[in-house]
């Protein structure tokens, strides 16, 4: 299903030749800096550190294309397509989406709660679930 979902999302991405940064749910915003947590910026440096500074920059973001969701656009997005969100963390406004580049189109979680995998690996992506009725 996941795989499914993805080739859908991947092919609708790849055929508008309108890759307006609303495709990808954002608020159009660029996030600052500051505002992304220390856990997520390290591990974005492994594909934004332009400069191999190890850390991530404002241009860096802005190369990157980092927004906030747009949370009402989400929350009615899912609900027509009948997915839940299945996070631990349901505050949409602890996500973010880049919407440039090879990564476009990426959600990942800029909040609190820490994220393991069953192999113990950290992940920050959107986790979600069908909705069956």
């Amino acid at each position: 299903m996941l795989s499914e979902t993805v080739n859908t999302l991947e092919t609708e991405r790849t055929s508008n030749e309108n890759f307006q940064i609303n495709d990808f749910g954002s608020d159009g915003k660029i996030v600052d800096s500051s505002e992304i947590r220390t856990d997520l910026a390290t591990a974005l440096i492994k594909i934004g550190d332009m400069d191999k500074d190890k850390k991530l920059s404002d241009d860096e973001i802005t190369e990157l294309g980092m927004m906030k969701l747009d949370t009402k656009t989400i929350q009615k997005e899912l609900r027509e397509f009948q997915f839940n969100l299945r996070s631990s963390d349901h505050n949409l406004n602890n996500f973010i989406v880049i919407t440039k580049g090879k990564y476009a189109g990426t959600i990942l979680y800029n909040g609190p709660l820490k994220f393991i995998d069953d192999e113990h690996k950290r992940y920050f992506g959107l986790e979600l679930c069908m909705d069956i009725k």
